[in-house]
């Protein structure tokens, strides 16, 4: 495992960890009295529809980058390259999962029931598991898109 491997996914565990602590300090808050009466349909089609669309984005959008071009830059230069690009990709796709349980939050609030965060949470986790985690899947795929000029990206070597 590279450090540069190493470190994206120290930072994306830790990105990771939020989702169960924050769920579980919005426990205190909201499930006082217990987890309360299950929503209105409409609240979580709502998370749900975050989810989908986290889903969609990730998938059509988030592993799309510019293929690296053919230069005289060491490989250790254009494994930088990619590296740097793969984990800013990382971050947008995390943004676009971790939007589906910050969504469910406030929406926890104005129907006043914690089903939301924990339905909004256990849409997350996997979402991110899937699509954010800088494991082989994501790391084969990000690097088809460098690669796709003919350049190796060096991104899934070890």
């Amino acid at each position: 495992m590279t450090p540069a491997q190493r470190s994206l996914m120290t930072t994306a565990g830790a990105m990771l960890a939020a989702i169960p602590m924050i769920t579980l300090v919005l426990w205190y808050v909201l499930a006082v009295d217990g987890i309360g009466d299950f929503p209105p349909t409409w609240a979580p089609s709502f998370v749900l529809l975050a989810a989908a669309l986290a889903y969609a984005f990730c998938e059509l959008i988030g592993f799309r980058t510019s293929p690296l071009k053919i230069s005289d830059r060491s490989q250790a230069e254009v494994a930088t390259e990619s590296w740097q690009r793969f984990t800013a990709s990382t971050f947008l796709r995390f943004a676009a999962c971790e939007a589906v349980f910050l969504i469910s939050i406030p929406l926890a609030f104005v129907v006043d029931s914690f089903w939301l965060v924990l339905i909004g949470a256990a849409l997350a986790i996997p979402l991110f598991l899937w699509e954010v985690w800088p494991g082989a899947r994501n790391q084969q795929r990000f690097a088809a898109a460098l690669e796709s000029g003919g350049v190796s990206s060096y991104l899934t070597q070890v």
